[in-house]
């Protein structure tokens, strides 16, 4: 597995005025810079208003430093099962742009999410619309993935059903922590959905960080290297701040709401291989929520082996 960042989870960051002021094109470096990943998932309203050139902009931006964009994901459902044709169309030509917006920025997939009751007429629809959008997609060698969302999707096994119906090898699910928890069969689930996913949104929602031993207070008075660090301003200070808060040795934080190893867990017994993308949906400081669900995730894996 690899790991890649949702920019909804640091959304506060585009909000940044003046001197601390960064855009989408910012995104890749800042992600490489605080939290060492190499993948990065953006959202298509992350991007309104920016002309082709500045995804282009984007995309060479993760390439100098090595933070390649993966996937735009469709920010709202799209009516693709509206039995009337008129508003399944209009969701056609939005997934058909999302694709070339893809395409320019780099990415190998998109992601979007179905607005449609469970009904047969939906279904049949939606599939239909799906297929019309994966030929845009086979245009541009990209994978669409679907987001399970409320009515059709809801179920996994229907959603499997959907994914048959549709047909190609370019079609697959994104499949959710958080929605998997609601579901009341997290694991199962997860299991179901998961071996048809290139990526799986890891949602986390909160953390709760042990107190250290007391041990390692005692080591942590004695040596405080930010006694003699050099005073720092910005981001560096920011990653020297959020750097301090995970050493080595702290415990690591233990997450709120759902059992996240377990999902982690289910994930890895149906073999899945490729990307978790880390969405922090919690409270807080976001960078640092990002932090821990990186390291919570990370631990859930080594402990897998043991």
């Amino acid at each position: 597995m690899m790991f890649s960042l949702n920019t909804n989870s640091i959304r506060s960051v585009l909000k940044r005025r003046g001197a601390r002021a960064m855009s989408p094109m910012d995104l890749p470096k800042y992600t490489m810079d605080q939290f060492g990943l190499r993948a990065i998932n953006f959202s298509t309203d992350q991007l309104a208003g920016l002309a082709p050139k500045d995804l282009e902009l984007i995309r060479d931006s993760g390439d100098r430093i090595g933070c390649s964009c993966l996937l735009l994901s469709q920010s709202s459902p799209l009516p693709l099962g509206d039995i009337k044709g008129d508003k399944a169309l209009e969701g056609i030509e939005r997934m058909t742009r999302v694709v070339k917006a893809a395409s320019l920025m780099g990415c190998n997939s998109v992601s979007l999410s179905i607005k449609a009751k469970d009904t047969d007429a939906a279904f049949e629809q939606a599939a239909e619309s799906m297929k019309h959008i994966l030929r845009a997609a086979d245009r541009a060698q990209i994978n669409v993935l679907i987001a399970p969302a409320n009515g059709l999707t809801q179920d996994p096994e229907r959603l499997t059903d959907l994914l048959k119906e549709i047909g190609g090898f370019r079609i697959g699910t994104m499949p959710d922590f958080e929605t998997a928890a609601k579901s009341g069969d997290p694991v199962g689930y997860l299991k179901k959905l998961t071996p048809y996913a290139s990526v799986v949104n890891a949602s986390t929602l909160g953390f709760t960080v042990p107190d250290p031993a007391p041990a390692a207070e005692s080591e942590a008075k004695e040596e405080d290297p930010a006694d003699d660090a050099p005073e720092l301003s910005g981001l560096d200070a920011l990653a020297a701040e959020l750097e301090g808060m995970m050493m080595e040795d702290d415990p690591i934080p233990v997450h709120e709401g759902y059992d996240l190893p377990s999902l982690v867990g289910a994930i890895a017994a149906v073999g899945f291989d490729g990307t978790v993308s880390i969405d922090y949906r919690g409270d807080g400081d976001e960078s640092l929520g990002v932090i821990h669900s990186k390291e919570a995730i990370q631990e859930a894996l080594i402990a897998l082996k043991d």
